[in-house]
Parts: structure tokens; sequence; C-alpha cells
């Protein structure tokens, strides 16, 4: 059986005389995550049984029982992949609700050695820790980014913005709205390019 929170363990000893009347010496090393766990591990009862058969191990000989916690930037690093993995997840899950499970997969799974990691970047970061976060609802965010891609002129970017959109609960209605907002802002050959790019996906949905 193995201490509980154990993450890694190795042991040597030098093999002369175990089992007969001359010494041996014998090192066995543990590792925790953090001093808490490894300070649960033994007050467990097999923490407890081994620091009890420390004295039945080195019988005839000298065994040594060595635990330390992992190194606070090991742990750090450990704990930043999980946290990525999450936020990646969290991306991901994002991106299909608002473009479909098929297209979402199939930009990472046609993703190609030179833009694979603009793709991670853009799921973790864009959609895992921003569309994600809970003071703004999916709809105002969807509405806030066709304006902000009206401005900056992004026909492709909006497109994709436009049926996230839809997805997300804005009505057609409220698009014209967040278009014609811009337009004002933005001027007239962004306002009509953006009705253009949105007249398009509108039409390829059925609510033209």
């Amino acid at each position: 059986m193995q201490l509980p929170g154990l993450i890694s363990s190795h042991y040597s000893f030098s093999p002369e005389g175990v089992g007969s009347a001359s010494p041996y010496f014998c090192i066995w090393e543990g590792m925790f995550a953090d001093e808490a766990a490894m300070g649960a591990a033994m007050q467990s009862p097999i923490g407890q049984k081994v620091a009890a058969d420390v004295a039945n191990y080195a019988t005839g000989g000298a065994t040594i029982l060595h635990f330390e916690a992992q190194a606070p930037q090991a742990a750090a690093k450990q704990d930043g992949a999980a946290g990525k993995a999450e936020t990646f997840e969290a991306g991901m899950s994002v991106r299909r609700d608002m473009f479909g499970p098929a297209l979402s997969d199939k930009v990472l799974e046609t993703a190609t050695d030179f833009n694979r990691t603009l793709q991670e970047l853009v799921t973790r970061y864009c959609f895992g820790e921003v569309w994600t976060r809970p003071q703004l609802d999916r709809r105002t965010r969807s509405m806030l980014t066709m304006a902000l891609l009206v401005a900056l002129g992004k026909p492709t970017q909006l497109k994709g913005h436009v049926r996230g959109a839809i997805k997300n609960g804005v009505t057609k209605d409220e698009i014209r709205e967040v278009l014609l907002h811009s337009m004002i802002y933005c001027g007239v050959p962004a306002g009509v390019d953006s009705f253009s790019h949105a007249t398009e996906v509108l039409k390829e949905l059925g609510l033209d």
C-alpha cells in the first residue's frame, strides 16, 4: 500500500550483509506536493505503520527514511500546467457553443506547426480567460465584439462573430442596431461593408 499523497519515491542500498550479521545501509526517499500533504501522509495509518516499523527494517543494519516536499517552483509548474489545461477546455467549450463543435474542433485538428500555437492561445486567452468572465454575459460580449470588428475592418472575423452572436441569443434586429451604432462612430464605409458581410451570414442561416 502506498502512502497517501506520495508523488514519487526511490531507494538505494548496499546489499552486503542483508540477512546476515553484517551491517547494511538503506535509504528510502519519498516526495510530496507540500508540507501539509507530507504531514497528512505521516499521520495516516500507513504513515504511522511505516514510522513504527523503521526499527524492524533496520535489523542487522541501518535504514534511513527521508521525506521532503516538492520544491515550490516545481509545484507551481504543475499547478500552472493544470490551470492552462482547464482554461483551454473552458475556451473550447465556449467556441463549440458559439461556432458549433464541428467547426471549432476542425480549427484545431487542421492546425499546422506554424499556426497551432496561435489557435491554442486564442482558445485559452480569448475564449477561456475573457469570454468566461461572469461580469458580462455572452450576448453583451457578442455585441461588443461585432462593434469592435467593424471599427477594425475585419470582415472575416465579423462574419464568424455574427454567427456566434446568433448562437448567443442576439437577434437580427439587435445585430442591425449594433452595426448602425458602429457606423456612426467608425464611418459610413465601415458601416456599409459590415452590413454587407452580416447580410451574407444571415442569408446562410436563413435569417435574411
